[in-house]
């Protein structure tokens, strides 16, 4: 305990910014929600573990937690083991998901989707916690993560350049039960494949 007196954690924290919006797009015809962290720190993370809980109050006054499940591209759930540029978290919103009921238009559900970053530094293997939420007003529908370019060379980032990898553009959003209905491929004047 001695020595963590001195580590001084809360600077290293500052080093793991989130973006401070999500947002809802779709990604491979799937509605998802997104948000991007992004590594400030001169050392890459390695072991990088994300998990969500959502905290909704319901009609009776009472608060219910629910755990939520990210994934990041090609890696499922599993950790991202080096983190050097700019990561995107993807939750989809399948009928499943517990925040597909309360993401709908018009919904006036009261919620938080609080997010807990864990990961290590790479070489020192020092812990490195971090945590953020996102309230109904800080998520946007119909806009998606900007492209994250790379610096060259060894420049450190600081936090207005990383802001840039937070910015978003409009793009479009289907109706969230257009993918539900049965669609009719006609070959060759032929209507009798159906596909889902």
């Amino acid at each position: 305990a001695f020595v963590a007196k001195f580590s001084r954690p809360q600077k290293r924290y500052s080093g793991i910014l989130f973006s401070p919006q999500a947002v809802v797009s779709e990604v491979e015809s799937q509605r998802c929600l997104m948000f991007r962290v992004c590594n400030l720190l001169s050392r890459p993370l390695v072991d990088v573990c994300v998990s969500a809980v959502l905290y909704e109050e319901r009609d009776d006054m009472t608060l219910h937690q629910t755990s939520l499940e990210f994934l990041l591209d090609g890696l499922g759930s599993r950790p991202c083991p080096l983190f050097l540029s700019p990561l995107t978290f993807i939750h989809p919103l399948t009928p499943d998901s517990p925040l597909n009921r309360v993401l709908t238009p018009g919904s006036q559900s009261h919620f938080e989707v609080v997010v807990f970053l864990s990961a290590s530094q790479e070489g020192t293997g020092s812990a490195y916690q971090k945590r953020t939420s996102y309230l109904p007003d800080e998520i946007q529908f119909g806009r998606r993560f900007s492209k994250a370019m790379l610096q060259r060379g060894n420049e450190r980032r600081n936090s207005a350049e990383a802001m840039r990898y937070f910015d978003t553009h409009l793009c479009s959003l289907t109706a969230p039960n257009s993918r539900d209905k049965d669609c009719v491929v006609q070959i060759n004047g032929e209507g009798n494949d159906k596909m889902e």
